[in-house]
């Protein structure tokens, strides 16, 4: 048999790994990204999401850091159906737009946020009712985990299978598009969660790409997302009940009103010892307002 015969067959064997591997190469510099991008940035639940352009570049390196470790199974899954001359290209366009829809998602958060923050609505500060507000939302991504709708999506992401019609680049696009929707309808409610508790926390956004991967890869799904319920019960509890004990929670600068006003008589000290940094909404620099 000529070398010639052999060596397709061998590629398409590695190719699932080596997209696998490519994929989990990817996550990785999303995180080392995401480190450098955030750095200090961490205000707590309900945070100032930035300018439009701030925020969709940080959500597209968050979306590759969080998201795609869960999603290499079906990387491996998009490879393994196409020829060996085939799998790279149909491995970048099923990533491109599973990242696409994910995307739009996330500008649809962007603007209810913003819609919010802008409504001035007081209830929501910290010292208010904010912090119950953001113990809902976590409880909320716990019950969904209990729910009908959460176990069909979750075995669509997991156990689906790409029809015949998925070849070619078309088909790619189109298995991405769908892989998307399934994941953002799965997965959601733990990024409401995580913007409850942080979107800038490292540590937070580690600790719900955990749960993510774990109820992806893990055997028997209805225990993993029943444990998965009773982690952010106990989360929604804690930041309710006992925020200031809770590691890795960021008490938001509104809930010290005594604090920012004793810094805002003393020359040079707002926002460097009160006002974290945030992302300015005129240019997106995370350090504009520092003296």
């Amino acid at each position: 048999m000529s070398a010639h015969a052999v060596t397709p067959r061998v590629e398409s064997r590695l190719a699932p790994t080596t997209a696998v591997a490519a994929v989990l190469a990817v996550a990785t510099a999303g995180w080392i990204v995401l480190a450098a991008r955030v750095a200090g940035m961490d205000t707590g639940p309900g945070g100032d999401p930035g300018t439009l352009g701030w925020f969709a570049v940080s959500w597209a390196v968050m979306t590759a850091a969080m998201m795609l470790p869960a999603t290499a199974p079906a990387v491996a899954r998009v490879v393994r159906a196409r020829s060996a001359a085939a799998w790279a290209s149909a491995a970048g366009l099923f990533v491109l737009a599973y990242g696409a829809v994910w995307m739009v998602a996330g500008l649809g958060g962007y603007a209810v946020v913003t819609a919010v923050r802008g409504a001035h609505v007081g209830v929501l500060d910290w010292s208010s009712a904010g912090r119950y507000v953001a113990a809902a939302a976590v409880l909320a991504a716990a019950v969904y985990q209990l729910t009908a709708a959460k176990r069909r999506w979750l075995a669509r992401c997991t156990t689906a299978r790409l029809p015949a019609s998925s070849n070619g680049a078309a088909g790619a696009v189109r298995a991405g598009l769908d892989h998307g929707g399934c994941c953002v309808a799965c997965c959601g409610t733990l990024m409401v969660a995580l913007y409850a508790v942080g979107m800038m926390s490292l540590a937070w956004m580690a600790v719900i790409t955990v749960l993510i991967v774990g109820e992806r890869v893990l055997p028997r799904p209805a225990w993993t997302t029943g444990a998965v319920a009773a982690v952010l019960a106990v989360l929604g509890v804690a930041v309710a009940a006992w925020p200031t004990a809770l590691p890795g929670l960021t008490i938001p600068p509104s809930a010290h009103p005594a604090m920012m006003r004793m810094a805002a008589a003393v020359p040079g000290t707002l926002g460097t010892r009160v006002t974290p940094p945030v992302p300015s909404r005129l240019t997106g620099d995370p350090q504009l307002g520092r003296t």
